[in-house]
């Protein structure tokens, strides 16, 4: 980013979003059998925010300003596993929901097996981009390293291990330290992939471990604080800007930031969370111009709840 142009976030977002969806089309234009590669197309290229491959193109860019393009095939693969996520979360077995990103979610069109199959291919689609289109500049080391911590950001230490909980503290079952519990499914669910995001983009643009740190505490506040957004939005939201049926944590009676805290305590957190976000950024020693896109893209995950 050239410091003395005013950053133009809008421009910024269409931008890097065609960028990525332009490769996703190319990684998923086809496969056989095709009803399998149709309902992957339908939940990967359906409309999205696509925060999480920003979040890796933006963090890459800020430690070196065209390093965002060797990190496309592993901001894609995240956009994969995130639809994975939510194809999963959809089924009658998890949420039940009817509605994702404005239309029928994935079971509801293609099934309720051919979903479940659709997400477990996606999420091996995933590694195999990063393996097989990540350039061959990034040193495989580093390529290995990528694939490996989105495993665990994935897995049962991460997403679904989060996943899990939350069901468990789901229909009234309170913890004692319950906002505690609480704050360990929010960053392992929503956090962990978040977490990669930021610290795979300043990885494979050649940061340092310390700064890969900081980078890596960022995802994670920003995770924290888009799952408090989804929180109230599910309370304070409708259709059209949650993008899936509003009221079902109360009506499954979930544990969830606003249950606990209530709607004005659970905002004041976003505000002590874009703070802690600003201040963690400042760590990384990166020049203030360099992190723009990073800091609106947690005031953009934050402000989804205004």
């Amino acid at each position: 980013m050239v410091a003395t142009t005013k950053f133009d976030f809008e421009e910024y977002v269409a931008s890097k979003r065609m960028l990525v969806d332009a490769h996703l089309a190319e990684y998923l234009a086809t496969g056989s059998p095709e009803l399998l590669w149709e309902s992957m197309r339908y939940s990967v290229l359906s409309p999205g925010k696509r925060i999480r491959a920003l979040l890796c193109l933006a963090s890459a860019q800020a430690v070196k300003e065209d390093a965002h393009l060797v990190a496309i095939p592993t901001a894609c693969a995240i956009e994969m596993i995130h639809a994975m996520s939510l194809i999963h979360d959809d089924l009658p077995a998890l949420d039940n929901d009817d509605i994702r990103r404005g239309k029928p979610t994935n079971h509801k069109v293609f099934g309720e097996a051919n979903a479940l199959l659709a997400g477990d291919a996606l999420l091996m689609l995933a590694m195999e981009t990063i393996a097989n289109h990540t350039p061959a500049s990034i040193d495989r080391s580093i390529v290995l390293k990528v694939i490996s911590e989105l495993a665990r950001a994935t897995g049962a230490s991460g997403m679904v291990g989060g996943q899990v909980d939350d069901i468990a503290f789901t229909g009234g079952k309170i913890p004692a330290n319950k906002l505690d519990v609480l704050h360990s499914i929010h960053m392992r669910k929503t956090g962990s992939l978040t977490a990669f995001s930021t610290w795979a983009g300043s990885a494979l643009a050649g940061s340092s471990a310390e700064q890969q740190n900081h980078f890596h505490h960022f995802g994670e506040i920003l995770g924290l604080a888009f799952q408090i957004t989804d929180d109230l939005l599910d309370v304070t939201g409708n259709i059209e800007t949650l993008g899936k049926t509003p009221g079902k944590d109360a009506e499954a009676n979930k544990l969830t930031w606003v249950s606990i805290e209530g709607i004005d305590k659970s905002k004041a957190k976003l505000v002590d969370l874009k703070h802690e976000g600003q201040e963690t950024l400042a760590k990384t020693g990166i020049e203030k111009q360099s992190l723009v896109a990073l800091e609106s893209l947690l005031q953009l995950a934050i402000e989804r709840a205004n």
